[in-house]
């Protein structure tokens, strides 16, 4: 058992911090039995949880106190620490990133009593960390063109094993000569029909809310008829748990947009084709992060639909970035400022400083579009109902099942009240109505007719995908 307990109490509780800022506080330690400490430590550190490996850093350490602790002492330990620059706090769906200030005494023979005390990180600037690394692209042109001396070398030495030895030896190296082979097709047989392509994008550092442009540019060798060219905008989570053998890779999808830049038509030979583009940053868009085998990544993909043909695709990396502004919080604790802590459970196609929109006085209507484009996401379903529960609207509702059940099946049934299926007029969002009895005729003879009146959000029955709304009684 523990001779001592430790806390830890932050001057600035609450507070965001910036990257740079110091930290202040006290580690308080509760003695229950005399005790040496062989050194009290005090750290500022940042850790990844969730799906992947996990990741830390620590930005800074001190001892505050070694020596004997006597029973019933209670003595207390101020500290001054420097908040990492970098990554920022963000909360996902496979990865979350959290900054804290942990306390460890160390005791001889013995557990270490430790305290944690998270608090929350948002960037000032662009650190040097988040520019400075290697971009998916980049390694996988890297790879590409070791996999393709490997290829050519496998072939020739393939060549003289055959000279030398039998069939056997064929079927052996069949397997991996056939992938070989795939992916030769796949990368070079595209520029065969189309030529010299370019895709580039003018700025692939930006902040949220910004655009990002970019062009693509063909030139045939000979007449090319296409599908169509689509762009692919993405945001996803990619984590990596496990190593060797046991290695797996979770990937989480946070947004996604595509884009058709040009219809099917002809590609004429020796015609150069332009097709520019822009895509827009959402303003509540998380920073990409490179943590090794936690990442945030936003990518732009292009993609020549060839009938008949291997299409040519490549993908390009976009760097989210803070704009260099620091960011604070208002008094309702809504984050304000061009950057900010994200929660990836908020939908990014929906809109930016989501409860500043509320409160300045959102209608049903809009929420239920809102709960209606993001109806096949349900952690961005529980995120926008949780973001207007308590929030009372003028509704109107088409009855589908009247005084479906009632009584204490349900903890947002009335006492003396029903539960009635319902869905919204446009667009047909479900619902569940909780119905005080003296409404209960207005149902029973609703008909086909829309019912019209007031209810408060209360919630989600995700095991049949309605949204909860308890009507007002009669005044």
């Amino acid at each position: 058992m523990a001779k001592c307990d430790l806390s830890i109490e932050l001057d600035d509780a609450g507070k965001d911090f910036a990257g740079g800022d110091k930290i202040t506080g006290v580690v308080r330690v509760h003695v229950d039995a005399d005790v040496r400490c062989k050194g009290l430590e005090v750290s500022s550190v940042w850790r990844t949880h969730g799906r992947g490996n996990i990741a830390t850093g620590t930005a800074g350490s001190l001892t505050v106190f070694s020596g004997e602790w006597r029973a019933g002492e209670s003595p207390e330990y101020r500290f001054e620490l420097p908040v990492a620059n970098w990554p920022p706090t963000y909360h996902g769906h496979y990865l979350s990133i959290d900054h804290y200030v942990d306390a460890r005494a160390k005791i001889p023979w013995g557990f270490d009593p430790k305290a944690s005390e998270s608090f929350v990180m948002r960037p000032r600037g662009i650190p040097e960390q988040a520019t400075d690394a290697r971009s998916p692209t980049e390694i996988k042109g890297i790879f590409g063109c070791i996999a393709l001396v490997i290829f050519f070398g496998f072939a020739i030495g393939l060549i003289v094993m055959l000279m030398a030895a039998g069939p056997f030896v064929l079927i052996f190296l069949a397997f991996p000569l056939l992938g070989g082979v795939y992916w030769f097709i796949r990368s070079f047989l595209p520029k065969y029909l189309l030529g010299d392509v370019e895709y580039q994008l003018l700025a692939d550092h930006v902040s949220p809310g910004a655009s990002v442009t970019g062009e693509l540019v063909v030139r045939p060798r000979k007449n090319v008829s296409i599908n169509g060219i689509t762009l692919q905008f993405q945001a996803r989570e990619q984590c990596v748990s496990g190593s060797g053998s046991n290695r797996t890779t979770h990937k989480n999808v946070l947004f996604e947009n595509t884009t058709t830049l040009q219809a099917a038509t002809t590609l004429t030979m020796g015609k150069e084709h332009r097709f520019n583009f822009a895509i827009e940053i959402p303003e509540n868009a998380p920073y990409t992060v490179d943590l090794d085998d936690n990442e945030l990544i936003w990518s732009a993909a292009l993609r020549v639909d060839i009938p008949r043909w291997p299409d040519w695709t490549k993908e390009l990396p976009i760097h989210v970035v803070p704009s260099g502004e620091l960011v604070v919080s208002d008094d309702a604790g809504v984050v304000v400022g061009p950057a900010r802590e994200i929660d990836a459970s908020t939908p990014l196609a929906a809109s930016p400083r989501q409860a500043e929109l509320y409160d300045d006085g959102i209608t049903f209507a809009e929420t239920a579009n809102h709960l209606w484009s993001v109806r096949d996401h349900r952690d961005q379903v529980e995120s926008l109902v949780e973001a207007v529960s308590g929030l009372t609207f003028e509704l109107d509702a088409v009855v589908e099942r009247r005084l479906l059940y009632g009584g204490d099946d349900d903890p947002h049934v009335y006492k003396d009240g029903y539960a009635v299926w319902a869905h919204y007029v446009d667009p047909p969002l479900p619902m569940v109505l909780y119905v005080p009895h003296e409404l209960a005729d207005d149902f029973e003879h609703a008909g086909r007719e829309a019912w019209r009146g007031r209810g408060t959000v209360v919630g989600w029955d995700s095991l049949h995908g309605r949204l909860q709304v308890k009507l007002e009684r009669d005044q």
